[in-house]
């Protein structure tokens, strides 16, 4: 699997989140958090979830790597 990842500028103001069926079936929600605690809550849900797929590695995986560069 090839995974791009890109990045972009954020608005200061954000639109309504659009959830997808999947997410809401699962239970996500969308929130602003900082960086740490979304991978301390990513690596809680990869230990501890059934429903967890292999997109949280990914993603927990990139969120590491920009708190490496950030700080």
């Amino acid at each position: 699997m090839i995974s791009y990842c890109y990045t972009c500028e954020i608005n200061t103001e954000l639109g309504t989140s659009k959830m997808e069926h999947y997410e809401i079936k699962n239970g996500m929600t969308a929130k602003w958090v900082n960086i740490y605690e979304a991978i301390a809550h990513n690596k809680k849900t990869m230990l501890k979830s059934a429903k967890k797929g292999m997109s949280i590695e990914r993603e927990t995986f990139l969120l590491e790597l920009l708190a490496k560069r950030i700080s």
